[in-house]
């Protein structure tokens, strides 16, 4: 199993910040290891039991992924667990408020199975760069949502 830890702060109030991370179906606007990620279903608010398709990257080909909230305590805390050919991943997002915005936890726990599971020990640099890349990510499009709601008059 491969465990990774990043961390982010943004200016964007912590309930607007969970509610864009814990809508799963916009992952694919912050993670650039998503190729596509979608609803399935139609209750459009994020719940424990929502479930999302996903199209990830893993080396040159995009595989499928479905992940489901497993615990929402909003605005604090969101846990989805993924699964795919080989491949299982739980991850673990916290908020809390900071004097200027909101930090932002991102915990992952990533298990390969079968041939996969052989190369997960060659893996863990890969692996620290995928979640590199989706916290940068992910603090791009929350700065961008702050900037836009500071630019925004006040009504």
């Amino acid at each position: 199993m491969t465990k990774l830890t990043e961390s982010l702060e943004t200016t964007l109030a912590q309930e607007r910040a969970f509610a864009y991370v814990a809508d799963w179906s916009r992952q694919a606007e912050w993670d650039p290891n998503t190729v596509s990620s979608e609803l399935i279903g139609t209750d459009a608010a994020p719940r424990v039991g929502a479930r999302y398709a996903l199209q990830v990257k893993m080396g040159p080909r995009a595989v499928p992924m479905e992940y489901r909230i497993t615990e929402l305590d909003a605005p604090g805390r969101v846990v989805l667990v993924g699964e795919g050919s080989g491949v299982w991943s739980q991850d673990v997002i916290t908020f809390s408020q900071t004097p200027s915005g909101t930090r932002v936890k991102y915990e992952a726990e990533i298990r390969l199975s079968g041939v996969l599971g052989l190369l997960q020990p060659l893996l863990g640099r890969a692996f620290d760069g995928i979640a590199k890349g989706a916290v940068a990510g992910m603090k791009r499009e929350l700065d961008a949502q702050a900037s836009a709601a500071h630019a925004a008059p006040e009504v």
